[in-house]
């Protein structure tokens, strides 16, 4: 009399035993080294903890010229490689001309002639930033948006003479990535546009 009968084992199921355990493992493996990591960098940091409970803004983080500058995010619209406008006679310097957009007419004004930065090259690729405002809607022209960001905020008052609201700091991940080994002013933007409002055309 025969025993009851075994069932096969599919061909390649020790094999895909074999490699589930490895992945397993290897899994393991990456989880440690991840907690590692994490630690080594909190341990990295700990010296730096009073910067981390600093306040914090989410920003456009821009570069004009040798500078880096920040424009709040909540009042940038978007950003868009610069194309070429259309000048306006008799405008102020840093009114650069007008383009149309999104059904609209857009004054732009460039962010270096407006701080009084050196004008950027005719021939340097350049980004738009639409800003977030009824008329008369506006644009600055940057030499390029880097990203957006969560800047630490500096304490303290803003300096004068200067459309700046402040100063702050990126993060060290930040803060490598861009080698921004200093801090960047944070803009105003009502003292910034307040001279040009007048000039710049309502639609």
């Amino acid at each position: 009399m025969t025993g009851p009968a075994h069932p096969t084992a599919a061909p390649g199921a020790a094999l895909g035993a074999e490699a589930t355990l490895g992945a397993d493992a290897a899994l393991g493996a990456a989880r440690v080294e991840a907690i590692l990591d994490a630690r080594s960098r909190a341990l990295a940091e700990r010296g730096r903890a009073p910067a981390e409970t600093r306040a914090r803004r989410r920003v456009l983080l821009c570069r004009v010229g040798t500078e880096c500058l920040a424009l709040p995010l909540d009042a940038v619209a978007e950003v868009a490689p610069f194309r070429p406008c259309t000048p306006v006679p008799g405008a102020p310097p840093a009114l650069i001309g007008l383009s149309g957009r999104g059904g609209a007419l857009l004054s732009i004004l460039d962010l270096a002639t407006a701080l009084d930065l050196p004008p950027l090259p005719a021939e340097a690729g350049a980004h738009l930033v639409v800003l977030r405002r009824d008329a008369p809607r506006l644009g600055l022209r940057v030499e390029r948006a880097l990203a957006v960001l969560d800047a630490l905020l500096d304490p303290g008052p803003a300096p004068p003479g200067r459309a700046v609201a402040g100063h702050a700091r990126a993060d060290a991940a930040d803060a490598e990535r861009f080698a921004l080994r200093e801090g960047f002013a944070l803009l105003d933007l009502a003292a910034l546009l307040q001279p040009f409002l007048g000039a710049a055309p309502r639609t």
